[in-house]
């Protein structure tokens, strides 16, 4: 086991690491039978007109990314931590680009270099409550980057029929292959520039509610 865990702190580890489980879960997600449930329209979504601040929760990494539209530039904020690192490359492999930093170590560059891209018109993928918690909690930086940027922020939900959560700080959950599957893409929100700071907090809460709202709405749906 420490072998093992030596080795998966490597850089030819994490490339390995990485690679299997960008492979497990795009073949998890092409043998789920999805079912799109429409808040937004699928096909404005889809679209390379708009510029999107796409996020969902922490514990749905396992197959957000790859229900995001393909045609666009999408830049995904990781920690960069070990385990983050191996998602990184992951991300890579779907054809993303990655943006390392978390709230406690690169923070501040790595939200400079989200609103540069954002500034040069494509999209981010962020898990607000990531990449340590707490579980399902949307942080405030989300909300600075939409208010900065003029850019609509977009939750991304889904849920299985079968599935297992593991015993993590985020309760990570792990859907079984050839399940049922429902996804959703949620209201555009728009964050105004001049907000006080109680109005951000509204905001805030808002992001957080529509998320756990959407994900009551698709589980009382597929199950």
């Amino acid at each position: 086991m420490r072998v093992l865990k030596r080795f998966s702190k490597t850089s030819t580890g994490q490339k390995l690491i990485g690679f299997i489980f960008y492979f497990i879960t795009k073949l998890i997600s092409h043998s789920i039978r999805w079912e799109y449930f429409e808040q937004s329209k699928k096909s404005k979504i889809f679209d390379n007109k708009h510029k999107y601040i796409f996020c969902c929760w922490h514990n749905k990494l396992f197959l957000g990314p790859h229900l995001l539209p393909r045609n666009r530039v999408i830049n995904a904020l990781q920690s960069s931590h070990s385990d983050g690192m191996i998602t990184s490359l992951a991300f890579q492999y779907l054809g993303m680009n990655v943006i390392l930093g978390s709230s406690k170590k690169g923070g501040m560059q790595a939200f400079r270099r989200m609103v540069k891209r954002l500034q040069l018109g494509e999209s981010i993928a962020i898990t607000p409550d990531g990449p340590k918690g707490p579980k399902e909690k949307v942080k405030e930086g989300i909300i600075k980057l939409a208010q900065m940027t003029n850019t609509p922020i977009i939750p991304l939900v889904w849920a299985t029929r079968k599935f297992k959560i593991i015993n993590s700080w985020d309760n990570f959950v792990l859907p079984y292959p050839f399940s049922k599957g429902i996804y959703s893409f949620g209201k555009p929100i728009y964050i105004e520039k001049k907000i006080d700071i109680n109005k951000f907090e509204l905001k805030r809460l808002n992001l957080e509610n529509e998320i756990k709202r959407l994900t009551r709405i698709l589980e009382s749906k597929i199950n």
